[in-house]
């Protein structure tokens, strides 16, 4: 009888026990379905994409972190590609994610990576409120913008920049065909471009963009910089738009 009563003491305390784990089940994976689904950070930043390589330069400590393929990526990626913007150069977004670490890409260790949750919008026109200015001088200024439009390099073709030498005052650059050169003349926040003049190739597909990137030099009368962003202006209008490109 004794014998009896230990066994089903036994099998009540294994019956409570494995009544009790779905619910212990329930609540570990309730607890885990909350953590995963806790809203991300609303972001502010740069986003560069080249050669399956994604990069957020968070405006907040102008840190870069990798940005992980998962989760809001894709909808940033195509946003980012169909932009218009020349690949590889930076994107101002706005968007909802979370900095979490994901394993890296070679070795063992971790690494701390943007994870996207979603993409508000992309800003082109707008950077990180910047901390350092480039100097318009002796600065490599590579042409972004003209008359409004993106600037992209023809196959083939170089770059449109230019750089002001503090040396007699001398501009000299590549308008994407023909190399140019002339004199400036800057004070405060005016400048202006006298004596150009440039080499005499014919490139066809190069032609009408540099015709009006030397219309815009002449045109200018005053500047603005922002970080790494020169602007050129006739008055009030807009001309050309320049990144600080440091080699």
């Amino acid at each position: 009888m004794k014998k009896q009563r230990l066994f089903l003491a036994a099998l009540l305390i294994l019956c409570v026990a494995g009544c009790n784990q779905p619910e212990q089940a329930a609540a570990i994976d309730s607890e885990t379905q909350q953590a995963g689904s806790l809203p991300g950070m609303e972001l502010e930043g740069m986003f560069r994409y080249m050669a399956d390589a994604a990069l957020f330069r968070d405006c907040r400590n102008n840190k870069s972190y990798p940005v992980s393929m998962e989760g809001g990526y894709i909808e940033l990626e195509r946003a980012y590609l169909n932009s218009g913007i020349e690949p590889g150069s930076e994107v101002m977004v706005k968007l909802r994610g979370r900095l979490l670490e994901r394993p890296a890409m070679e070795g063992n260790n971790n690494k701390v990576k943007l994870i996207v949750d979603k993409l508000h919008k992309l800003l082109p026109d707008e950077a990180c409120s910047p901390t350092v200015h480039a100097e318009l001088i002796a600065t490599y200024w590579k042409l972004v913008e003209l008359n409004g439009q993106r600037v992209s390099t023809p196959e083939g073709m170089k770059e449109i920049q230019m750089v002001l030498a503090d040396s007699e005052s001398r501009v000299h650059g590549n308008a994407g065909c023909n190399n140019f050169f002339g004199q400036f003349k800057t004070s405060e926040n005016t400048l202006t471009f006298s004596a150009m003049g440039s080499t005499m190739m014919a490139c066809p597909q190069a032609m009408d963009t540099e015709r009006s990137f030397l219309a815009a030099l002449s045109a200018t009368t005053r500047y603005e910089i922002s970080g790494l962003f020169l602007k050129l202006y006739a008055e009030d209008q807009l001309l050309a738009k320049f990144e600080a490109i440091y080699l």
